[in-house]
C-alpha cells in the first residue's frame, strides 16, 4: 500500500512540475508575443551578455541544450538581425555568438518581463525564495556535471 502511495505522489509530484512549467512558460510568451520572440530564443537572448561574445558550446553547456536545440534558435534569432555569428579564422569548428545593436535594444526591452511574470505567480517573499531556493538545489544535485 505505502508503495502505491508513494508511486501517486511521484506522479502528482511529475505532473505539478509540468503543469507549473508550462503555466510560466505560457506567461512568458504573452509578453513574448509582441516581440515576435519565442522563450527558447528569449532565454537564449537573456544569457548573451552585453559586448561579449560566447562560443556556441559554452551556451549550449549553460543553458543544458544540446546544439541540435540551439542551432535552430541560432539561425532565427541571426535571420531577425538579433545576433550575429562568426567562425574563428584560428579554428573555424568554433563559432562565437554576439548580440547586434537591435538585439541589445530588444533585450533592453525584455529587462522587465521576469519582474511582470514572477508578480503574477501570486506568491509572497518567502516562498519565492523558498520556491528559488528548492530549484537552486535540484540543479546543483542534478546538473551540476553537465
Amino acid at each position: 500500500m505505502a508503495n502505491k502511495q508513494n508511486q501517486k505522489f511521484d506522479q502528482d509530484l511529475c505532473f505539478l512540475f509540468y503543469i507549473t512549467t508550462k503555466e510560466i512558460v505560457n506567461r512568458f510568451n504573452k509578453y513574448l508575443k509582441q516581440y515576435n520572440i519565442s522563450f527558447p530564443n528569449y532565454i537564449v537572448l537573456s544569457y548573451i551578455k552585453e559586448d561579449e561574445e560566447i562560443y556556441v558550446k559554452t551556451l549550449c553547456d549553460k543553458l543544458f541544450l544540446d546544439s541540435g536545440t540551439i542551432s535552430p534558435i541560432v539561425k532565427r534569432l541571426e535571420k531577425k538581425n538579433l545576433i550575429k555569428r562568426k567562425r574563428l579564422p584560428e579554428d573555424e569548428r568554433k563559432v562565437v555568438l554576439s548580440l547586434t545593436k537591435e538585439g541589445l535594444a530588444l533585450k533592453d526591452e525584455f529587462a522587465d518581463i521576469s519582474t511582470h511574470v514572477v508578480d503574477q505567480l501570486n506568491l509572497e517573499n518567502d516562498e519565492k525564495e523558498n520556491y528559488y531556493n528548492m530549484m537552486q538545489r535540484f540543479v546543483d544535485k542534478n546538473l551540476a556535471e553537465h
